[in-house]
């Protein structure tokens, strides 16, 4: 069945996260603030948006405060123009980790592909983020590549892609699949890379962040939604166990 968000219908399975996110499920259902940080480039920084206001961050937190009133929620925008997954690792401590985040959605690997970064680097770049965020106590997600109509042009594109997904699935990360889905909104006569693209043609527009951060919090609160794990069994006291062995 498809899912909306905003006008913006895409295949459900592209929506489902298909790995926990504990630290955000225990915060929403404990009522507490939450914060999550937006780790990225230029397209979670907002470039090509018309302002601050149209960036994915800030509908993204709109979105969550609807959906969760009873806590207070905040998502901080830790996006940089033109870093490589690199710089960003060199930005945890300075910009993630004096937020103390339950979540931490990490878009990177366009700028990586455009630059060549030898695709080994990459992956073990985005295998050390990970340990390094969840050992800050926060749940990670990550966002891949946007769609664009020179990404086709691209030497090994699609590789920087399968690479985030392979530490996805091995590291049990969320996977926000970015240009499937804006794939999907322009191959679905939903949108044209006119209208669904900066005027460079590189950039989200307006409507582009508007859906990818109503698409992003629908993925979460799905996740929110589902009941917690029961807690583990209870190892028998040594009393139980006596009584239990006197019965035998």
């Amino acid at each position: 069945m498809p899912a909306s968000a905003g006008g913006c219908t895409v295949p459900a399975e592209l929506l489902a996260f298909q790995a926990p996110l504990p630290k955000l499920l225990a915060a929403v259902s404990q009522g507490k603030p939450i914060r999550i940080v937006a780790l990225g480039s230029s397209s979670t920084w907002g470039a090509g948006a018309t302002s601050r206001a149209h960036t994915y961050p800030v509908r993204l937190e709109q979105e969550l405060r609807a959906a969760w009133p009873k806590s207070d929620v905040r998502v901080i925008n830790a996006g940089v123009g033109g870093q490589l997954a690199r710089h960003m690792l060199a930005r945890i401590d300075k910009d993630v980790a004096p937020r103390r985040p339950q979540l931490v959605i990490w878009q990177t690997g366009v700028n990586d592909a455009i630059r060549g970064v030898p695709i080994a680097e990459y992956r073990q770049q985005l295998r050390t983020g990970v340990e390094r965020l969840r050992a800050l106590g926060a749940d990670v997600v990550f966002i891949d590549q946007q769609f664009y109509p020179s990404f086709k042009k691209l030497k090994d594109g699609p590789l920087y892609m399968d690479a985030m997904r392979e530490v996805a699935a091995d590291l049990k990360v969320p996977l926000v699949q970015r240009y499937r889905i804006m794939q999907h909104l322009i191959a679905s006569a939903q949108f044209t890379t006119a209208t669904l693209l900066a005027p460079d043609q590189f950039h989200l527009n307006d409507r582009a962040y508007d859906c990818i951060g109503r698409l992003v919090a629908q993925s979460l609160r799905s996740v929110a939604a589902a009941p917690a794990p029961p807690p583990p069994a209870a190892a028998p006291s040594a009393e139980m166990a006596v009584h239990r062995d006197q019965a035998l």
